[in-house]
């Protein structure tokens, strides 16, 4: 079947020990991607149990496994992670994920190809947080947060970060120029104390190349990040506050409880 998009695309994963959520972030991926080139590559941070016997399975991904990594390294293991992949990757642009997240349309990447091909100096294209909250809570939140922000710039109290180039794509999914990065030795591990997303942003800064920021009702629809979902399945991860702990934990289970996820759950002619 003809691709519409004629760009190839590589989108890389992190993984440990989560099959609960890579089951259907892949599944998702596979069913909703029919209208672009892509390829998929999991790097898998040193898993020992039955999640990795599950990725050597799937013969329709690319599994770069690193038996060395460990949990305790984490976040670094998922830099380093995105590091890896673009390096294996063959794709014209590559895509940074999380296992928490989960595709629910046929045109989820058209908003990030859009922003990419308006100028060739755009090298990343993303959104700011997307996760699932109550409208309500949502609302509080901003309105609390810039209270706090303007509060803080009347008491004279800066950010850490320094440098900002409006919001930086959040990297549980980003589409980037894989040769821009390889060709100027960009990378994911930390900048200034932050990895990921705001790291490619800034080096791309630097270099002359610009971040495009997708808005949040372009892509609610057309994916779902949990947010911190690998706490809520995994024992050895969890939050260090409680409260917010209970709250993923509730986030994840009614999710799980839609009927489009227990479809990909149940369907494993994905996996084949």
């Amino acid at each position: 079947m003809n691709k519409p998009h004629q760009h190839r695309i590589s989108i890389c994963i992190p993984h440990w020990q989560v099959k609960a959520l890579i089951s259907i972030c892949l599944r998702s991926i596979r069913k909703h991607s029919k209208n672009y080139d892509i390829e998929i590559i999991v790097v898998d941070n040193g898993s020992k149990d039955a999640s990795l016997d599950y990725l050597r399975s799937l013969k329709w991904i690319r599994l770069i496994e690193r038996p060395e990594e460990t949990h305790t390294n984490w976040p670094l293991n998922v830099f380093t992670a995105w590091d890896r992949g673009i390096q294996e990757a063959a794709g014209d642009y590559f895509v940074t994920m999380h296992s928490d997240v989960f595709v629910k349309r046929n045109d989820w990447l058209d908003p990030f190809l859009a922003r990419m091909a308006e100028h060739d100096k755009v090298g990343g294209v993303g959104a700011w947080k997307l996760r699932l909250e109550h409208p309500v809570y949502a609302f509080q939140k901003r309105v609390f947060g810039t209270t706090l922000k303007l509060i803080k710039n009347l008491l004279g109290k800066k950010k850490r970060i320094t440098w900002r180039q409006g919001h930086y794509p959040r990297d549980y999914c980003a589409m980037y120029r894989r040769d821009v990065i390889l060709e100027s030795n960009v990378l994911f591990r930390p900048a200034e104390g932050e990895g990921g997303g705001y790291a490619i942003a800034k080096r791309l800064s630097d270099i002359g190349y610009r971040t495009s920021m997708i808005p949040i009702s372009e892509l609610d629809q057309k994916i779902v990040h949990i947010a911190h979902g690998t706490a809520a399945v995994v024992a050895e991860k969890p939050l260090h506050h409680k409260r917010a702990q209970t709250k993923v934990e509730r986030r994840v289970q009614g999710l799980f409880s839609q009927d489009w996820v227990r479809a990909l759950q149940t369907d494993s002619s994905l996996d084949d």
